[in-house]
């Protein structure tokens, strides 16, 4: 599939709203829910890559900055190389688990702070029997229990930071996660907290590639859409949603705009 999205708009919501409705042959109302989720906004999702390369082309002679890519080349954050153990060194970022990989500073396209959220939603159903006065009155004695189903609900949701880090060559992503990264090799005093470890090592990465272009929209981004998917049945359902992949998808859209923007030759 392939995707077309505007990631810099340079008029109004409203006035765009119209001439994007035209180009997609959908309401105004349509085209305004678009463009107000926020940019990267993805106006267009088809089979045809000449329809889509149109659209991205009417998009540009308008004076947007927009961008299209195929679905197949986006990598999912699970299969980036993750910077679970890592080490900021003079020139590069190695991993002690995997020696082999090394990236140095000056190799980094563009840096995309997002969040990953995860809900999982639980139903239990249970039926028991009980005592009925009622149904006893009423059947003589001949009934005196009924079938009581009682639901009880809960939810947990989890809030996950991550830095996506592109490469100049656009080969495999690096992306670092809050949660279950060992801190010890931003090589500063440990934070109390993960989250402060993680604002940390961000920092320290933007200081070491200061020619990396660094976007953090994504993470207030609000209205991005989530993976359902649902398990069980009977007495126990159990119901997780993720943005995970949609916000994949939305960074590297991210980086082929600031590829472009930079002329890039990977990222264009």
């Amino acid at each position: 599939m392939f995707v077309v999205a505007i990631a810099e708009l340079t008029s109004s919501v409203d006035d765009e709203a119209g001439q994007l409705a035209a180009d997609l042959g959908a309401t105004v109302y349509d085209a305004r829910l678009l463009l107000a989720a926020g940019t990267p906004s993805v106006v267009r999702t088809t089979a045809d890559k000449a329809q889509a390369l149109d659209l991205l082309g009417r998009l540009r002679a308008r004076g947007h900055g927009a961008v299209a890519c195929d679905t197949d080349a986006v990598v999912a954050s699970t299969a980036m190389i993750s910077m679970r153990r890592f080490r900021l060194e003079t020139d590069a970022v190695t991993l002690d688990e995997q020696s082999g990989e090394r990236l140095r500073y000056d190799d980094i396209l563009a840096m995309v702070a997002a969040v990953h959220r995860r809900r999982t939603d639980v139903e239990t159903r249970a039926k028991e029997t009980r005592f009925s006065v009622a149904r006893a009155a009423i059947t003589g004695g001949m009934s005196m229990r009924k079938t009581v189903t009682t639901q009880s609900r809960s939810a947990s949701e989890e809030r996950d930071a991550v830095l996506y880090v592109f490469r100049k060559d656009a080969a495999t992503p690096w992306i670092l996660r809050e949660s279950g990264t060992v801190w010890a090799g931003h090589g500063r005093p440990l934070a109390p907290s993960a989250g402060d470890n993680f604002r940390m090592t961000v920092a320290a990465l933007r200081e070491r590639a200061p020619n990396a272009a660094y976007d953090d929209r994504l993470v207030s981004r609000k209205a991005i859409a989530e993976r359902t998917a649902v398990a069980g049945g009977g007495a126990k359902t159990t119901v997780k949603s993720s943005s995970e992949g949609a916000v994949d998808l939305l960074a590297h859209l991210l980086a082929l705009w600031l590829g472009r923007a930079s002329s890039s030759a990977a990222y264009r």
